[in-house]
């Protein structure tokens, strides 16, 4: 099992790759140095980082702002990601109004754990 701070890095670090649009472009497009697709930054997140767990776990000991910034990131995600197609045109998702919304909500998920989470023990 990670850490803490090795678990809350990964979930950081998958939302920040939500929130930048300049790391979609890069990483969306074919030839980009970085592979992803909006798939993969979905799964990323919500598969390999197992957010829910974490929440379960270490809820408590956050803030209401950072369990109010994650609902909504997990809210406007999923359903996103449900009216997805199974494989979405990358240029399509940049410029959706929505998958805007979302990348908002995931920049203000990872500005809400900017040096504000509380300490907790293991």
């Amino acid at each position: 099992m990670m850490s803490y701070q090795e678990w809350l890095n990964c979930i950081l670090n998958a939302a920040h790759d939500i929130s930048s649009r300049a790391f979609q472009e890069e990483a969306w497009k074919a030839e980009g140095k970085v592979a992803s697709s909006p798939d993969e930054v979905y799964q990323v997140l919500m598969e390999d980082c197992t957010p829910d767990l974490f929440f379960e776990k270490y809820g408590q000991t956050l803030t209401e702002e950072q369990m109010q910034c994650w609902g909504d990131l997990k809210s406007r995600l999923t359903s996103y990601y449900d009216r997805m197609s199974l494989y979405p045109h990358p240029a399509h998702v940049l410029t959706d109004p929505e998958w805007q919304l979302v990348r908002q909500a995931a920049g203000r998920f990872v500005r809400a754990f900017n040096g504000r989470s509380r300490q907790h023990s293991e």
